[in-house]
């Protein structure tokens, strides 16, 4: 090949080589936005064997604290892109892309675009007891954050908030741990864990409040006992009336038109009724006390009324000592005695003791009343005896004559009747 043929070959590749550059590098500019980033730069010659390093600019859109931040940037890590925008980063705080958690030092996959959601952790105090304790987390309700936290909430603790509470910022929240405790009734023990603060309180939430006249042990407006051992007594109490018959008395009335010592009844008794008011006091099935609160007549016996004769009628009886006339004829027990079983006393009336004279009871039988007494004849109410009482008679003898009387005999009181006469002889 001639110089000239060769010289002009070499120019011609030379202007190939530089279209070929030119081209390259108008398709490179096409491709880098504003704001990307190109080492070396466009307009940098290329050595065989060079590199070159594009970093686009990505939008960002971050939504946090209820709010959404819009930027650019070539950063892929969570870190920067929050700092970026100003977006402090606490302990326990998470960063969702796409719906995943990431971390915020590990750089994002190659995107045009990037959407991150940060979710604030939020502070829970409780309160448990004399300690506390403060943690953060992203839990939704108070009872997941426990749960997370490793705090066990059995379904007797008290808690002061429900643990479905939302967590939407800061919460204080204080756990009343339960215990177990044992409840004594008529009907047996009753274990159970409570975390009320008084006997009472236990007791309604064990299902056995107290009500009306109950009363526990301890006391309902006292802490629970340090044994948890809790007695309820079920207290009832009834009125009662008692109530107890009252005897009606007898009464005695004159009736004319009936014949002497003859009775009829006027009129019937009728038993009354006492009553008293007595309040029952029953604790546990059993009764402990009664207390009369009135007493009082409920109903007035009415007497009982008895008439008696006053009607005097003449009788006639025929006797082994001829026929007497008589008004009155009784039933007496008739005794004897002479003037030495007397003592050798006289008689009340001064009258000699002899046959036919007759000691009785005055408060009946009047001195001077005639009296025929069959078997011993005639005889005069002429003395008195100590143990002559009622419808008793002691007939008189002498020494000489005497005859002993034990028996009951028909005493007949002849005619005429006294003035005064005593209706009724008992």
């Amino acid at each position: 090949m001639n110089t000239g043929r060769a010289f002009i070959l070499s120019i011609a590749l030379i202007l190939a080589g530089a279209l070929s550059i030119g081209i390259w590098s108008s398709k490179l500019v096409s491709l880098i936005a504003e704001k990307d980033s190109l080492v070396p730069t466009p307009d940098h010659w290329l050595r065989d064997g060079a590199t070159i390093a594009l970093d686009h600019v990505a939008q960002v859109n971050i939504l946090a604290d209820g709010k959404t931040y819009r930027l650019t940037s070539r950063g892929k890590l969570p870190a920067n892109l929050l700092l970026q925008a100003g977006i402090p980063l606490f302990p326990g705080d998470l960063l969702y892309f796409e719906g995943n958690e990431i971390a915020p030092d590990v750089e994002l996959p190659d995107a045009q675009a990037y959407a991150l959601q940060l979710k604030r952790a939020r502070l829970v105090t409780l309160l448990a007891g004399p300690a506390s304790k403060t943690f953060s987390t992203n839990a939704t309700t108070l009872g997941q954050a426990l749960w997370e936290a490793g705090v066990s909430v059995n379904a007797k603790d008290k808690l002061s908030l429900p643990l479905d509470t939302p967590l939407v910022g800061p919460l204080d929240v204080t756990l009343q741990p339960s215990r177990e405790i044992a409840i004594r009734t008529a009907s047996g023990l009753h274990k159970t864990r409570s975390a009320a603060e008084t006997v009472g309180e236990a007791l309604a939430e064990a299902g056995l409040p107290l009500q009306g006249l109950d009363f526990s042990s301890p006391g309902a407006e006292a802490g629970i006992p340090p044994d948890g051992l809790i007695r309820a007594v079920r207290v009832t109490e009834e009125v009662i009336v008692e109530t107890s018959p009252l005897p009606f008395e007898t009464e005695t009335q004159p009736v004319a038109d009936l014949e002497l010592d003859q009775q009829s009844v006027v009129e019937e008794g009728r038993y009354g009724l006492s009553a008293r008011r007595v309040r029952v006091r029953i604790e546990d099935g059993a009764e402990v006390s009664r207390q009369v609160e009135a007493e009082y007549i409920a109903q007035e016996p009415q007497s009982r009324i008895l008439g008696y004769g006053t009607q005097v009628v003449q009788y006639t009886l025929d006797t082994p000592d001829g026929q007497i006339k008589y008004w009155r004829a009784l039933n007496m027990y008739a005794v004897s005695y002479n003037h030495t079983s007397n003592g050798g006393t006289g008689t009340a009336t001064g009258i000699p003791l002899a046959k036919g004279v007759a000691a009785v009871d005055i408060n009946y039988i009047p001195f001077g009343t005639k009296m025929y007494v069959p078997g011993y004849g005639t005889a005069l109410a002429a003395d008195v005896g100590g143990g002559v009482k009622g419808r008793m008679i002691d007939l008189g003898y002498s020494d000489f004559d005497y005859v002993s009387w034990h028996q009951w005999v028909t005493v007949y009181f002849l005619w005429p009747p006294p003035e005064t006469i005593p209706w009724i002889i008992p």
